[in-house]
């Protein structure tokens, strides 16, 4: 009877957590890519800023507003971005390395006041990121997650 107890309770702790999973659609655990030769190259729009240890999300307040968008553009290790937040265009650039690291990240842009923290917030992740991972999750549209603040934090990006 102990033995049937564990069973159910086991069977009753992975359902709870597979169903967990679902709902979170913006934590996936397996990095798709992150290599020095593949990767950001695209269209991204950012979706949430999210703090690693809380897990806690601050989701685009206006999703169907302008938004924050990159395009990453690569040649090899060497890349480059242009896009928009919701005030402004920028651009900037980067160098990928080992262990899913992004070096020497610049970035910037026209200087109008953000209308929003969620916009203006951006501008300070990307002036200290420092890794990133793609995912592809169960609907088969890949994410991008961009760690900056010492990896604490990312921005959650879905390709456009």
């Amino acid at each position: 009877m102990q033995r049937f107890i564990s069973s159910v309770a086991l069977l009753l702790l992975l359902c709870v957590t597979a169903f967990r999973c679902e709902q979170e659609d913006f934590i996936i655990d397996a990095p798709y890519s992150c290599s020095k030769t593949g990767g950001l190259e695209g269209t991204w729009r950012l979706q949430a800023y999210q703090n690693i240890d809380s897990r806690k999300l601050e989701e685009d307040p206006d999703p169907s507003g302008r938004g924050v968008v990159f395009t990453f553009k690569e040649e090899g290790e060497a890349g480059t971005i242009k896009g928009h937040t919701v005030a402004n265009e920028v651009f900037g650039s980067y160098q990928k390395a080992d262990a899913c690291q992004l070096l020497n990240v610049t970035f910037g842009g026209t200087k109008v006041a953000e209308p929003t923290s969620w916009s203006a917030k951006a501008w300070t992740a990307m002036n200290s990121a420092t890794g990133y991972e793609i995912y592809t999750s169960k609907d088969r549209k890949d994410q991008l997650s961009i760690y900056y603040n010492n990896r604490s934090e990312r921005m959650i990006f879905k390709r456009q």
